[in-house]
């Protein structure tokens, strides 16, 4: 079990981190304990979420019980949005590419299986469900050839999306954490864009980076799956540990 320091900045992917993976990104509900630990979580320590998806489609999918989108600070499309679920109060590079990705968009090759979701301004492609996925990522890979400057592909568990070059989850935790000076940022996540969080905190010692599933890493810890997120985030709630 990662270790739990006592004043900890706690940054949390959603998919596969408090969501298990789903092939429908549309119903990737969280973890069914999420919502309200998540509430207790954010009562102690900074808690911020830190995304792929746009924060509208975060506040429609991490809800409470109330069906109002759980109230914690979250940064969405890799640091190009910032506020909380359901809300974006700042946004980076989308409108300056809009029309370049709007081009990309019109051209992203049509296989039985791939999908595009679109997130406010840009968007992903999916190809998890593609009869052939390694013949969908080929071709996608030749698409994203044509990204012109000032945007980049960026790949995940079988997804490729756009985003602002210089805007990533590594740039935007080193910019919480010049917000919390004393606090020890926690990172916890499964896919390939968390690396760039992983190697933003490489150079603090104190940092608690945690890689949540299979697969190589620069973290420092490992956790297995969703279940085991859940259990490690409770030990930061006294008498929970």
């Amino acid at each position: 079990m990662p270790p739990h320091p006592a004043r900890p900045l706690l940054f949390l992917d959603y998919d596969g981190t408090l969501a298990p993976i789903v092939d429908d990104p549309a119903a990737a509900g969280p973890h069914p304990d999420v919502p309200a630990l998540l509430v207790r979580l954010a009562a102690a320590h900074p808690v911020v979420v830190v995304t792929g998806r746009d924060l509208a489609a975060l506040g429609r999918l991490l809800v409470g019980p109330d069906g109002a989108p759980v109230d914690v600070r979250a940064v969405g499309l890799h640091g190009a949005e910032w506020g909380r679920p359901g809300a974006a109060e700042e946004r980076h590079g989308v409108e300056v590419h809009a029309e370049a990705l709007a081009g990309l968009r019109a051209t992203v090759p049509s296989a039985p299986g791939v999908e595009v979701e679109d997130k406010g301004g840009t968007f992903a492609v999916h190809y998890r469900r593609a009869d052939d996925p390694e013949a969908a990522r080929g071709a996608l890979e030749r698409w994203a050839e044509d990204v012109p400057a000032g945007l980049e592909p960026v790949w995940g568990k079988c997804v490729v999306e756009l985003r602002a070059a210089g805007v990533s989850k590594g740039a935007a935790v080193a910019r919480v954490c010049t917000e919390h000076p004393g606090r020890t940022p926690v990172y916890l996540g499964d896919d390939v864009t968390d690396e760039d969080a992983f190697r933003a905190l490489a150079t603090r010692a104190d940092a608690v980076t945690v890689k949540v599933g299979e697969g190589e890493t620069t973290a420092t810890h490992r956790l297995a799956d969703v279940e085991a997120v859940v259990a490690y985030l409770r030990g930061f709630l006294s008498g929970d540990a």
